[in-house]
Parts: structure tokens; sequence; C-alpha cells
């Protein structure tokens, strides 16, 4: 994701004119990309399985999907707008650190838009900060989690005799990487509920009762993978079967 934004943004760089048209023309090429990439996607399965705001993730079996796709098998998919799938289309969806990227409003659509899309039944599976758990680093923290954001400081240039300060740490998972809202617990549970969804379980990085979303989070591949698990918090919900 990173390196094709970066693509474009250096050919456009210097003229908002050519920054504009150049952005409309990719997003138009995108879209009229994106119905044989579903097409040979939905032929080659029964399954339907996708992944949204996958950025360099790759699973088998799974529809990758991004506002700016990083690979040619990778969907364009605006959360802000309309999915282009239909009403109970889709068994599982996976989206992991993403809704933290867009503003309440968008997260807000994007869960509607998963719960529409969804079979009855189907569930969908989110990884994102955890608002408490970020918080909760300002304050006493055990040992094992001080150094792991101590070497996340490290990593992200902080000097040895500040990384062990919580402040670097907080800030950064408040207002950098292009994070825009974190959600707490009760608050992302309320919202997968506003959305239609039931039956909402909190699971571990890596861990689900449901055979199709083990060894689906990658994110700990990205970044070191025990901070990932101390930071992130993973909500699953259902759509409830009709009677």
């Amino acid at each position: 994701m990173a390196g094709a934004a970066r693509r474009v943004r250096d050919l456009v760089s210097g003229s908002p004119f050519l920054a504009q048209t150049t952005q409309s023309g990719w997003i138009l090429t995108q879209r009229a990309l994106r119905p044989a990439k579903r097409k040979r996607y939905l032929a080659g399965t029964d399954t339907v399985r996708l992944m949204i705001g996958s950025g360099p993730s790759r699973i088998d079996g799974w529809l990758a999907t991004d506002l700016i796709p990083s690979r040619p098998d990778v969907m364009f998919l605006d959360a802000s707008e309309t999915f282009p799938f239909g009403d109970e289309s889709i068994d599982r969806i996976h989206s992991e650190h993403m809704i933290e990227h867009v503003d309440h409003p968008i997260g807000r659509h994007m869960l509607a838009e998963c719960a529409r899309c969804l079979k009855p039944g189907g569930r969908i599976r989110l990884a994102t900060p955890d608002f408490d758990r970020v918080v909760a680093l300002a304050g006493p923290v055990n040992h094992d989690v001080a150094e792991q954001m101590r070497q996340s400081n490290l990593r992200c240039g902080i000097a040895p005799n500040h990384a062990i300060d919580p402040i670097w740490a907080v800030n950064r998972l408040f207002s950098e990487y292009g994070h825009r809202f974190l959600y707490t617990e009760v608050a992302l549970r309320r919202e997968l509920e506003a959305a239609g969804l039931a039956d909402v379980r909190r699971y571990e990085v890596g861990e689900s009762d449901d055979p199709e979303f083990r060894r689906v989070d990658q994110h700990g591949t990205q970044i070191n993978a025990e901070w990932n698990r101390y930071q992130t918090m993973v909500l699953e919900a259902t759509k409830r079967p009709e009677i």
C-alpha cells in the first residue's frame, strides 16, 4: 500500500492540477479493473472471504481489497462507499488494523456495509489498537510490556535515554501511521451491535473458535509480534441467521 501511494505521490509532486487529474484517472482505472478481479475470485471459490484494507497481506482463499492496491491481485475498495457486493453474499470478512485509519462515521458506514453483505450466520473479524491498552502504557506496566514499548520506541528512532518514556509510544499510536480513531472494546462492541451484528466475542491475536479465522492475522509479521499482541484487540461478530 505504502509503495503504490509513494509512486503516485512522487509522480505528481509539485503540481496540484496533475495530482488531482492523476489521482482521478488512477481511481477510475482501479474501478474499471474491479469487476474482472471480483469475477475471477468468485469463480474459484464456494466460500466468499473478504479482506478489507489488506495492505501487503496475502491469504490463500481470501479476496484482498485495499484503497491503494499493492499488487495486481488486490481489488480496489473504498470503505466509505457502498461495497461492490450484493446483500448476503459474503461468508467471512477480515479487517486487520484498518478501521482505526478512517474517521468514526466512515468506520460506522463500513461496519453497516459488512453487515449488509454478510450471509446470515456469516462472521466478521476486526483487529485494531485497543484504546485502553494504549492509555495504560502511561501508567505502571509489567517488565515485558515496558521492554516491548522501549524496543518499539528505539525502532522508531527515539534516543536510547528517552526510549523508556511511554509518551512516545502513546502519541505514536494515537496520531501517527495515519490513525484517525481508536476504539475501546466497549465502543467497538457497541458499533458492531448497532450495525446489526451479534454474538460479539473477544480473542487474542491469532486465536479464534472459527477455523476460517485461524492464522489470518498478519500485522505481527509487519511489526514486532509481541508488541502487536499487546496493543491489539480482536473482536468477532456474527450476522444473525434469519428465523
